[in-house]
């Protein structure tokens, strides 16, 4: 096995398998480059990196006397929570990333409230454009002066509804 892959264990077979990709679809192969398990017709199949919330990252709680699903928790063990934060960390740049056309540079309006949700439109609120925070329980809302624009600044609604402003790019080409 690769050592800069995480590998996981098979539910049918209980090989350590990783994933590989080579040149299109990728497959879990196990030591001997398999992808099928030795009884010839199952392919592998990984099991959860969490044990705990099998990677859901919430522990189901159930009653005692009717084996009812009553609520949730979130997922304690340590691994699980790296990974979470991880992920989090990721959408947290995708979702204040910018992004470039040819010719214009499109920067995501971050809530001047909260300072991490981005701005929407919230059409049907105001006869003047109206702009609602994206973060839970936040709910700060702006209009349109709000924002301070430069020369040659605008301000646009794209990509799901988020507000960007929109400014010329003269940058390095693609």
């Amino acid at each position: 096995m690769s050592a800069t892959t995480e590998t996981r264990t098979c539910l049918n077979c209980a090989s350590d398998i990783e994933w590989i990709e080579v040149d299109g679809p990728g497959a879990w192969n196990d030591l001997s480059n398999q992808t099928e398990c030795p009884d010839g017709g199952t392919p592998h199949a990984p099991g959860p990196f969490c044990g705990w919330c099998e990677d859901y990252g919430l522990i189901e709680i159930f009653h005692l006397s009717t084996d009812g699903l009553i609520g949730h928790r979130p997922c304690e063990n340590p691994e699980c929570v790296a990974r979470a934060e991880e992920r989090a960390a990721g959408a947290a740049a995708r979702h204040t990333g910018e992004m470039f056309t040819s010719d214009e540079e499109f920067v995501p309006q971050v809530c001047a409230q909260c300072g991490f949700g981005g701005y929407i439109a919230a059409p049907g609120l105001s006869s003047q454009p109206l702009y609602v925070c994206t973060a839970r329980g936040c709910g700060h809302t702006a209009g349109h002066d709000a924002f301070t624009l430069e020369d040659g600044e605008r301000l646009t609604v794209h990509n799901g509804g988020r507000l960007y402003v929109v400014r010329p790019y003269d940058g390095p080409p693609f």
